[in-house]
């Protein structure tokens, strides 16, 4: 993610069609630091070496390993060339996906881990550069989409200086309020 990077191990029970959950870390990386549109070499290094543990873990259950990358990278210029030095220094396949297969990826993620499949529900998810939108009912996607309000990206924006004085909130309600209206 834009602002950290998580690892899950799981088990596939083939037989219950769940998954059991053998190994899970978070880890603040802060990929999109010096904002959206260039991965700094910083935040570069600070991913591949979040990347090398967590292949180490994984390596250590055995587990092959599937990795997304989400808005930091699908938007900055630099983005193909973290992915490219990922590969390189880790032997991991990174896969840059699309809000809307962002929103669709986390919701799969919520049906199996909660009893929600027969259920309409509307995700909601609030990432560092992104918030995913989607309502489901029974496993499907019926609407989803991805808008740029993510909190690394509004605190950059407006509360460069770490302050939240009232103008600025005011300014960022504003903004939120006009990527949501449509």
């Amino acid at each position: 993610g834009t602002n950290s990077f998580h690892l899950i191990v799981v088990e596939f029970d083939r037989r219950g069609r769940k998954f059991k959950t053998l190994y899970r870390e978070k880890e603040m990386v802060r990929l999109g630091d010096g904002g959206m549109k260039r991965l700094t070499s910083g935040a570069m290094r600070r991913g591949v070496k979040m990347l090398k543990k967590f292949k180490s873990i994984a390596d250590s259950f055995d587990a092959p390993v599937r990795a997304i990358a989400t808005s930091a990278v699908r938007e900055a210029n630099n983005g193909k060339r973290f992915i490219e030095r990922v590969k390189k220094e880790t032997g991991i396949k990174i896969e840059a996906v699309s809000g809307k297969k962002e929103a669709r990826l986390i919701y799969n993620g919520v049906l199996s881990a909660l009893p929600l499949r027969d259920k309409k529900i509307l995700l909601i998810d609030i990432g560092g550069g992104s918030t995913e939108f989607l309502i489901g009912h029974k496993g499907n996607a019926l609407y989803s989409a991805s808008l740029k309000l993510g909190a690394v990206r509004l605190t950059r924006m407006f509360f460069p200086k770490g302050r939240a004085d009232f103008e600025a909130i005011e300014k960022c309600k504003a903004h939120i309020a006009g990527l949501l209206r449509p």
